[in-house]
């Protein structure tokens, strides 16, 4: 399998949510913290990887610059 794109939520034991590891153009870039609008640029391709939290639920969007 030849991933390009891969997100990774990080829990904590009681099940809240604390971090979003980003992995893009097979590296990885980095980890945004479970926050709305925070975001990671990849160096690679300059990819914005975007978290937004709505009430019950969240989105990963990937935005080209």
């Amino acid at each position: 399998m030849n991933v390009i794109t891969d997100y990774r939520v990080n829990q904590l034991g009681d099940g809240r949510l604390i971090s979003v590891e980003v992995t893009c153009c097979g590296k990885h870039v980095g980890e945004i913290r479970f926050q709305d609008n925070a975001s990671i640029t990849c160096p690679e391709c300059n990819t914005v990887h975007l978290l937004r939290v709505q009430h019950n639920h969240f989105h990963l969007k990937q935005q080209k610059e």
